[in-house]
């Protein structure tokens, strides 16, 4: 009788009572991020997260570095290709990725919508002629965008740049 009282008693402590006392002090203390990091457009319809990368194809847009998963946040995942696999190669070659290094791997969880600053910069002249834009003062926009990075270098979201191209355009 006691094992059973101390099942349900842990039971709604840590599985009710604990989950609902994180999910109050999220929602108080950081409600943006606690509702999924949520971006949406100049008409107020929701776009993405800032926490996931998103598949770019055209042009004038900066790319994100390959997902093995094409960008479908079930089954997200790395591809396990060495650095030394010509599979890799290929791989960032089909989808039109291969401007610097960083664009010839893909992230942990194919879906990391960040890239180091060199990876942009190296996308800057594709993306200012299919614009029409200054290259310089799209450079000039890039770093200004320029996050730290949590254990590596800097980084730039990637969606939030294309997010802002379009709503400068």
């Amino acid at each position: 009788m006691i094992a059973i009282r101390t099942l349900l008693t842990l039971t709604l402590l840590l599985g009710v009572g604990y989950p609902l006392a994180v999910t109050g002090l999220a929602q108080l203390m950081f409600p943006w991020q606690a509702n999924g990091s949520q971006l949406t457009n100049g008409n107020q319809q929701l776009i993405g997260s800032a926490l996931l990368a998103q598949k770019f194809d055209q042009a004038e847009y900066f790319h994100s570095r390959p997902s093995a998963s094409d960008f479908a946040t079930i089954g997200g995942s790395a591809s396990n290709l060495g650095m030394g696999s010509p599979l890799r190669r290929e791989f960032a070659e089909a989808q039109g990725n291969v401007q610097s290094p960083t664009m010839l791997t893909r992230s942990a969880s194919g879906l990391d919508p960040h890239l180091p600053v060199d990876a942009v910069l190296a996308q800057v002249e594709r993306v200012a002629k299919q614009r029409g834009l200054d290259p310089a003062l799209l450079t000039e926009q890039v770093k200004s965008r320029v996050q730290a990075g949590i254990l590596g270098p800097q980084v730039v979201n990637i969606l939030q740049l294309n997010l802002q191209l379009d709503k400068d355009a």
